[in-house]
């Protein structure tokens, strides 16, 4: 058990240690294969190393170390508080050969290792928050252009992460084990995946769950792909989801099919002010169990940015909504999500999920100079159906609708600030505050004012 560090001292500490040059890496990002990168920095040497004069075979070392320490008052608007603090070392190995362009291969490596210091809360460490010496990613590539086939332990985000995405916050990033395969030709892109999500086990080695699956096709715009014609999307996909866990007593088959679009007016280079208005909508079919499943979901979200004032500032604003449970029937309707990177929607704090929930935010962003940037969110929570209750972001009831006939179920708002101090070392400070509506105040278990915040320092290369 590791042994509570008081909070000043954990700031300093970290700070001289992230400054002493721990590294290891988070996401690491593919090199162009083919001449090695020209030396500005003490980093360019460990980038695109050429590995065999007759034939492209290049290496990539990266990194990344990172600290943060968190505190909490009234946990999920409780009455439990805590200091605690995180830590992540990750270091990847890229072997790449042949041409971008045409026939090419991938190794890519990655071990971390992460831990919690001194949690207290519900959970202790969490899977989420520790894994010691553990890989991260281990797979490999063959590809024609930008189509490829990988197989092996991998990360996988799709569309907007709002499904399935990597939530980069939680210490151990989710990770999975199996095949995906791109297929680019033109403008489209055909993506589809065969995985199982990865098991944390803190003090073992992690391993594929037997008992889940995870299968998706989508097609849609090709990345930076131009569109097909004036007022069509920028930006498009349509998918389809097939997640199955079984158990010894029973067998869940969700099928999720949506589609996402996105059309922008401007151009960051021509325009001084550049819109864009997203939308994203699914439907869930499938049983669990004996219950048939019937939810839906949607969001749609506008964006405005200055491009020509100082510190180019956005703001958008969005309205999302979707289905709850109806006791009175047999099937299921709250739509379940199925594995987002959840710390990315519905705010910071990660009190109230998806479902039965109205949720209406508008999100702020600045950078009032290039190593500055700011955010500021606020989020209102709204009861859709009032036979149901709310929901957390892991699909697990938060509050039970006891008769209450209050639809507001809470506020929140978030600040967060990132300094990129040095080329390597980044500086990241921010927190949420959650205001309870009447309905968690007035049903049983109370509600208070919950405070969270978090200080942290990443160092990459």
């Amino acid at each position: 058990m590791a042994c509570r560090v008081p909070f000043p001292r954990t700031v300093v500490g970290a700070l001289l240690v992230t400054a002493g040059a721990l590294r290891a890496q988070s996401t690491p990002t593919a090199p162009p294969t083919g001449a090695p990168v020209a030396a500005r920095d003490w980093s360019d040497r460990l980038k695109a190393i050429p590995l065999h004069e007759g034939w492209p075979l290049i290496l990539t070392l990266s990194g990344q170390a990172r600290w943060r320490e968190e505190f909490m008052r009234a946990y999920n608007v409780g009455t439990l508080r805590d200091d605690y603090g995180f830590t992540r070392l990750m270091v990847g190995a890229d072997v790449q050969a042949g041409h971008p362009k045409r026939l090419h291969g991938r190794v890519l490596a990655e071990l971390r290792d992460a831990q919690a210091l001194s949690r207290t809360l519900p959970g202790g460490t969490r899977t989420t928050d520790g894994d010691r010496h553990d890989i991260q990613n281990l797979y490999a590539d063959l590809g024609y252009g930008r189509s490829y086939v990988r197989y092996g332990r991998q990360e996988v985000s799709l569309n907007r992460e709002r499904l399935v995405g990597v939530p980069d916050w939680a210490n151990t990033r989710r990770g999975s084990e199996g095949t995906r395969a791109q297929l680019v030709r033109g403008r489209l892109v055909l993506e589809g995946t065969d995985i199982r999500p990865m098991i944390v086990r803190l003090d073992r080695g992690n391993r594929p769950d037997s008992t889940a699956r995870l299968r998706t096709v989508s097609l849609g715009s090709a990345p930076g792909a131009a569109r097909f014609a004036r007022g069509l999307p920028t930006q498009w996909n349509g998918y389809w989801y097939e997640q199955t866990i079984r158990t010894s007593s029973s067998l869940t088959r969700r099928l999720t099919t949506g589609a996402r679009t996105l059309w922008q007016r401007g151009t960051p280079a021509a325009s001084r002010l550049v819109t864009s208005v997203e939308l994203e909508g699914a439907l869930q079919r499938g049983h669990a169990g004996a219950r048939e499943l019937h939810a839906w979901f949607w969001v749609a979200e506008t964006q405005l940015q200055w491009r020509r004032v100082r510190g180019t500032p956005s703001l958008a604003l969005g309205l999302e909504k979707a289905s709850s449970d109806r006791p009175a029937t047999p099937g299921n309707e709250a739509f379940a999500v199925l594995y987002p990177a959840a710390h990315q929607h519905g705010g910071f704090a990660d009190v109230i999920g998806r479902p039965n929930v109205t949720e209406v935010h508008a999100i702020t962003t600045w950078d009032p100079m290039p190593s500055v940037s700011l955010r500021g969110a606020w989020y209102r929570f709204d009861r859709r159906r009032l036979d149901d209750g709310v929901y957390n972001k892991q699909n697990a009831l938060f509050r039970a609708a006891s008769g209450s006939t209050a639809r507001h179920v809470a506020d929140e708002v978030d600040l967060t600030a990132a300094w990129k101090a040095t080329t390597h070392l980044r500086v990241l400070v921010g927190g949420a505050t959650v205001l309870p509506g009447a309905f968690l105040t007035s049903t049983p278990g109370g509600a208070h004012v919950e405070h969270w915040g978090y200080l942290g320092t990443t160092f990459a290369f």
